[in-house]
């Protein structure tokens, strides 16, 4: 794998692993309620996954929803492309990382509430270590995406020389 390839992995499997994460401490929560470490990590550090959680729970009624509908398939495409060394699904996972990642921070500001404006307001973040995981996550979403459409460039470029 080339280094432009690995780089762009990097969005989506640290999506992907926070998602696990996030599942797992609701998992271990509902095995052990009275663990001081899965309350802080779920209340602190996942937030963001469990807010996103109640806005996609209005769509679907599945638990782990986020993991079989976000996490495994990000998961297949990354696994897709590296093993069939194309760069389609490479591709498609970190777009997707992307998106996810803003709809994170959507799903942050779903329950806010503030007055309807014609001028630009502030979006508000979790704080804490919910703020330093939401900026990994599309600090490193951000990168795929434009390393992706790097790739997609420069495969462009290398073609239009060959016919000219």
């Amino acid at each position: 794998m080339n280094r432009l390839v690995k780089l762009q992995i990097v969005g989506p499997a640290l999506l992907v692993g926070a998602i696990i994460s996030a599942e797992l401490a609701a998992v271990g929560l509902a095995h052990d309620p009275t663990s001081e470490a899965l309350w802080y990590l779920n209340l602190r550090v996942l937030s963001v996954f469990q807010r996103s959680h109640y806005v996609l729970s209005n769509y679907t009624s599945i638990d782990g929803s986020q993991f079989f509908f976000v996490a495994l398939p990000l998961a297949a495409l990354c696994g897709a492309g590296a093993l069939l060394k194309t760069k389609l699904p490479l591709a498609i996972a970190s777009n997707l990382s992307f998106v996810y990642a803003a709809f994170l921070i959507f799903a942050w500001n779903i329950g806010r509430s503030s007055p309807l404006q014609a001028s630009l307001t502030g979006i508000s973040v979790p704080s804490g270590g919910g703020f330093y995981l939401i900026i990994t996550l599309i600090a490193s979403s951000l990168l795929s995406l434009a390393v992706s459409h790097a790739i997609f460039l420069m495969a462009a470029v290398r073609s239009k020389k060959v016919a000219a």
